[in-house]
């Protein structure tokens, strides 16, 4: 028998696996595929039309989040010298703005270099100054290794409730998760797109 040429379109993806459904009937049950050819750009994900939206609403000067957000002024806006972040008051009170950084004194489960311990202590100071903190650096350099210890600090040695760590990516989210397991602490809960738990 010679080869089949037939068109489809993806009918669903679970994990690594996908469905291709031929747009002109031919059954393939049996028959091995040789080669697959992609055309064409994937439609946007749920959060990249969502993303796309909100900037379409700020370029059109529909939405305040420009204005509204403190987050989003002292990345962007910030008109201040060296440290001078501006939140809202009820975001400071006085004993938590100012005065030496308070490290707890729980153990995590790894030892930092001092450039990870630098950054460590910057993320839990609880001065206004240190309200965002950017840690970069190449691959392998442990950013991933001072967002577990950040999280451990922060739920035993500073007995909070809940912290919400957000990434880009499924992929950034699963790296986090796994440094998490491998420092030994999994009192967490994980939210991923619902085709990226495959083989997990």
């Amino acid at each position: 028998m010679g080869s089949i040429v037939s068109n489809g379109i993806v009918g669903s993806i679970k994990g690594r696996i996908g469905h291709v459904n031929s747009t002109n009937n031919i059954q393939l049950a049996g028959t091995e595929v040789l080669t697959i050819t992609s055309i064409g750009r994937d439609d946007p994900t749920t959060a990249e039309a969502k993303r796309a939206a909100v900037i379409l609403r700020i370029l059109q000067g529909d939405l305040g989040l420009l204005e509204d957000s403190p987050w989003v002024r002292n990345i962007w806006f910030n008109t201040k010298d060296d440290d001078g972040l501006s939140w809202p008051e009820e975001w400071s009170p006085p004993s938590m703005s100012s005065g030496p950084i308070r490290i707890p004194s729980f153990s995590p489960s790894r030892v930092l270099n001092p450039s990870q311990q630098k950054a460590l202590n910057a993320m839990l100071s609880q001065r206004d100054g240190h309200r965002i903190t950017i840690v970069q650096g190449p691959p392998g350099t442990g950013k991933t290794s001072v967002i577990s210890s950040f999280v451990q600090y922060s739920v035993k040695g500073f007995n909070r409730t809940g912290i919400w760590l957000v990434a880009q990516s499924n992929v950034a989210v699963k790296n986090i998760a796994e440094k998490l397991i491998n420092d030994n602490f999994e009192d967490w809960k994980l939210l991923v797109s619902k085709d990226f738990i495959y083989d997990w």
